[in-house]
């Protein structure tokens, strides 16, 4: 069988398997379960706010780029610089 571009060849027992491309490089993601809506939007409301100003705009930068992929493979030199505001 041929093996998927982005799945782990070998994975122990038990284990699911995900895309590699779809998580970022950071090894500190982890699952929480939250027992109402309203808990766990306070919990991404606390997240959120412990973030600086820089990875907010970093946060979105890189939302921008995955939303805008195809239109800056047509046109490669745009999106190269972020300019916020006149």
């Amino acid at each position: 069988m041929k093996q998927k571009k982005g799945y782990k060849k070998t994975l122990p027992t038990g284990q699911v398997k995900e895309p590699t491309v779809a998580y970022n490089a950071t090894p500190n993601k982890s699952i929480s379960i939250f027992t109402s809506f309203e808990e766990a939007e306070e919990d991404n409301y606390e997240w959120l706010a412990s973030l600086t100003g820089e990875q907010h705009l970093q946060n979105a930068h890189e939302l921008m780029k995955r939303i805008f992929a195809e239109d800056l493979k047509k046109h490669p030199t745009t999106g190269t610089k972020l300019i916020i505001g006149r």
